[in-house]
């Protein structure tokens, strides 16, 4: 027989569920009656019921003013999440600057702001974006905020052309230094992660896509089913060492061919530097110029080439039912010749169509809208949990209401 203590636990995690279900249901499909909530979630109306009188009671959910007629019987009372009473926010550390937002539920941005990196190192880094992370939250509402997500953007060591960067900030650092100076839950994830998730939650994309993010190196994140693959920051993610049909760079793994000395960013600047076309020192930016070079569009037109190769690899190994890829790959013609080079390729590979798309995001808060969706995330999977959480911060930070 289970002892009082277990049954309370299950219980517990039952009630978390049952609201996680409702909240996750009503962020993806907009505002849902508690029927529809019950048809959606597989859960009986009587649960619903309860559930969802709590998670009210907790301000986690509003139910519309206006009820909508449907059909005979009583009219239906929508359900939503509210606007700016829970907010979540999201912080990015690029070499240059930090930059922070905090946004409601829907990923609509409230506050956001950005300043230079001036730390030198990284503890200096880390204060940094706790500080500014601490003046999002104070300017957005302390008391509305559920949650922080933040991104680091360098998936490996990287050496040679351009020089390591000492912004460069190791993710566990990251993570426990902003939990120690902020008192709010705090998740880190590689960059690509939070494009999958921000994809999933605000960006309408299906339950089952595959994330490729171009850039220094190339990562991927899988969302199936509403949720990551690959369990933890680590986990998935690098393809580095996976061949490109046809590379003849040399890695410094010692193998012929790797995706980080042929598709990376840091590959093809050092390649514009050894052929004149870039001086030393010159930044990954560089490569996409205002005023372009016929030798820069060479070099990237053969990289959208050696992607469209690869790319289609992972593509069938994972089995996605889209593909989106992200970053700067070049003019709207290089990455037209790069989906072209995928769905060809892929076709060649498996026989059957890819649904593939390059998803451009121009936003100057692109990454802290990308970062928050990780809080979002987090907060879903467990909303009673952070509720309760939330109001114990509230009740003994009378200053930060």
């Amino acid at each position: 027989m289970a002892s009082g203590t277990a049954r309370t636990e299950l219980m517990v995690r039952q009630r978390n569920a049952t609201a996680s279900a409702i909240m996750r249901a009503i962020v993806r499909q907009g505002p849902v009656g508690r029927k529809g909530l019950a048809a959606a979630t597989g859960v009986t109306f009587t649960t619903i019921t309860k559930a969802v009188t709590e998670l009210i009671e907790l301000g986690a959910l509003t139910e519309s003013a206006r009820p909508t007629p449907q059909g005979a019987g009583r009219p239906v009372v929508p359900l939503d999440v509210p606007d700016k009473q829970r907010l979540v926010v999201g912080a990015h550390l690029h070499p240059e600057s930090t930059s922070c937002g905090a946004f409601t539920l829907r990923g609509e941005r409230i506050a956001w702001r950005t300043a230079p990196a001036r730390g030198r190192n990284q503890h200096e880094r880390i204060d940094e974006a706790a500080r500014l992370v601490d003046e999002v939250v104070t300017e957005a509402g302390a008391a509305a905020v559920v949650g922080v997500g933040v991104t680091t953007p360098w998936a490996e060591v990287h050496h040679g052309q351009p020089p390591p960067l000492v912004a460069d900030v190791d993710h566990d650092e990251l993570r426990d230094g902003l939990r120690e100076r902020l008192p709010l839950p705090v998740r880190v994830e590689p960059n690509v992660r939070a494009l999958a998730v921000e994809h999933y939650w605000w960006d309408g994309a299906d339950d089952d896509v595959l994330t490729v993010l171009v850039g220094r190196s190339i990562r991927v994140a899988q969302m199936r089913g509403g949720e990551l693959v690959w369990d933890g920051p680590h986990a998935g993610g690098l393809v580095s060492h996976i061949v490109v049909p046809g590379s003849e760079y040399l890695c410094d793994c010692g193998q012929v061919g790797c995706v980080k000395a042929t598709c990376t960013d840091d590959a093809l600047l050092r390649r514009a530097v050894e052929a004149g076309v870039l001086q030393p020192g010159a930044l990954q930016r560089d490569l996409y110029p205002d005023e372009d070079t016929e030798q820069l569009r060479q070099l990237r037109q053969a990289r959208a080439r050696d992607l469209g190769r690869v790319i289609p690899l992972i593509m069938s190994l994972v089995a996605p039912a889209e593909t989106i890829i992200r970053g700067r790959l070049g003019t709207p013609d290089e990455i037209g010749a790069c989906l072209d080079a995928i769905r060809v390729r892929h076709h060649e590979l498996v026989g059957r169509e890819a649904s593939v798309r390059y998803y451009e995001d121009n936003r100057a808060f692109n990454w802290p809208h990308a970062s928050a969706a990780l809080a979002l995330d987090r907060y879903l999977a467990s909303p009673l949990e952070h509720e309760l959480d939330r109001a114990s911060r509230d009740a003994t930070s009378p200053t930060r209401r």
